[in-house]
Order: structure tokens, then C-alpha cells, then sequence
């Protein structure tokens, strides 16, 4: 298995030739960006991680063509909320709480 810092720069590479290539809306870096916050947030960079969770939410969104119930909509928003556990567990470890 890979480390979450070799993760974080597997998923950096893909998304940056993705968007290069494309458009963030596609289904493909959406997957990416949702990798991306998972792994940067497991390597304990939360605050990166929150902002790739956020921009993950406002690209599904866009996406969507206005349907708020898409399912691309709900996907990243189960990112941001793992985002947010991974967080919160982490807190805790480090507060001994």
C-alpha cells in the first residue's frame, strides 16, 4: 500500500494533467479531486484537504446542471464529510480526548 504523502502526489499529478486537458466538471477529475482530499487529509494536511473537498462540492455542483439531488452532488459531499472525520479523529489523537 502507499503512503498517504505518495498518494497526495500520484493524485496532484493526475488532477493537474486532467485539468490541463479538460474541464474540473468531468466525472474523472472529480474522482481525482476526491482522492486528492482523502489522501491529503490522511497526510495530515487538513486544511489543503478541506480546500480540495470544497472545490470538489462546487465542482459537482456546477456539473449537475442545477439538479441539487445529481449524485455527483452527494459523492463529494461524503468526501467533505470523511475530510471532516479524518479531521476530527486527528484532533482528537492529538488531544488525547
Amino acid at each position: 500500500m502507499t503512503s498517504p504523502a505518495q498518494r497526495v502526489h500520484d493524485a496532484t499529478r493526475r488532477l493537474l494533467e486532467l485539468l490541463e486537458a479538460g474541464e474540473s466538471t468531468t466525472e474523472e477529475a472529480m474522482a481525482v479531486r476526491g482522492e486528492l482530499a482523502l489522501a491529503t487529509a490522511e497526510a495530515g494536511h487538513l486544511e489543503d484537504a478541506w480546500y480540495q473537498a470544497e472545490e470538489l462540492v462546487k465542482d459537482a455542483q456546477r456539473g449537475s446542471g442545477g439538479d441539487p439531488d445529481h449524485p455527483a452532488i452527494a459523492e463529494a459531499r461524503a468526501v467533505r464529510d470523511e475530510v471532516e472525520r479524518i479531521a476530527i479523529a486527528r484532533d482528537r489523537e492529538q488531544n488525547h480526548t
